[in-house]
């Protein structure tokens, strides 16, 4: 059983996609086909940040953990160090592009530092930012790979991560501290950038353009932002500090059922079934098939 769950995150592992979980302090993979427990850290890491689950070519995916003490790799079977810890690197938030982890310096000039994720190596940084780096996701475009970074200052700022340059004119918020953001496909095929504050925003790929008016979502600040596709229709997950669950239609902003109390949520097949997986306020899990309204069991 999973116990007191403050993040989660879906790794696929043998072709099954397996939940991370964490307290806090201590990271756990689970099957959550079954509820058995596959790994746990052993050592206490310190105060958990972020974790991710990142892909690191031939070997298994390692979970990428940020805490005040730096940037920790661990193995998703055993729980045990799967590079050696950076621990000057004092790193929020983390994203992963092609076996490549990224993640924003909270030192000035606020560049989104690199790590190859096979050897556990830093890479040349990326960027120049006005403010410290608060969300940060890649998304793959035709043309090629584009990383969004929002920052404190309410700014989206768009990179290529082969050139290093600069990809158009940032996108502007207003005066706030973008707290997620995320690349999502329409059915269509079109792709937006959506990103959060207290409210929604979302903005077409390739134009800029905004794309529809902010959504409040959140009284606070929205903590987390995912992407799915339900039934053929693209939809947007948020968990905001409120500690609420939303479901939102990405293109029209519609909010898509009744909320539900969690502090952490994550999406993935189980038994091939597309899952809701949400941490609730009493520290369980609770797995809700997508499109039905009663979760199927708690692990």
């Amino acid at each position: 059983m999973i116990i007191d769950a403050l993040h989660l995150a879906t790794l696929p592992l043998d072709g099954t996609d397996m939940l991370v979980s964490s307290d806090g302090s201590a990271i756990r993979v689970h099957d959550p086909r079954t509820g058995r427990l596959i790994s746990e850290t052993a050592d206490r890491l310190g105060k958990i940040n972020e974790l991710l689950a990142c892909p690191a070519g031939w070997r298994d995916p390692l979970i990428a953990v940020t805490t005040d003490e730096g940037l920790w790799w661990l193995e998703p079977r055993t729980g045990r160090p799967g590079h050696l810890p950076d621990k000057p690197a004092q790193v929020f938030p983390l994203a992963s592009w092609a076996g490549t982890l990224l993640a924003g310096s909270a030192r000035a000039p606020y560049p989104l530092l690199r790590w190859d994720a096979g050897t556990g190596a830093r890479l040349e940084p990326l960027g120049v930012h006005r403010d410290q780096v608060t969300a940060v996701a890649v998304m793959d475009r035709p043309d090629g790979p584009v990383v969004c970074a929002g920052d404190r200052s309410g700014s989206v700022s768009r990179w290529n991560p082969r050139t290093g340059a600069r990809i158009g004119c940032p996108l502007d918020v207003g005066d706030e501290v973008i707290g997620a953001i995320t690349p999502v496909t329409l059915p269509d095929g079109r792709q937006l950038i959506a990103a959060a504050t207290a409210d929604l925003y979302r903005w077409d790929a390739e134009t800029g353009e905004p794309v529809g008016v902010p959504v409040v979502v959140d009284s606070y600040a929205v903590a987390s932002l995912t992407p799915v596709e339900v039934n053929g229709r693209s939809e947007l997950i948020t968990v905001g500090f409120d500690e609420v669950v939303h479901r939102w239609d990405t293109e029209t902003g519609e909010r898509i059922g009744d909320s539900v109390p969690g502090r952490c949520a994550t999406v993935l097949h189980r038994y091939g079934q597309l899952t809701l997986a949400i941490g609730t306020l009493d520290g369980k899990v609770e797995l809700r098939p997508l499109g039905q309204t009663h979760p199927d069991r708690r692990i």
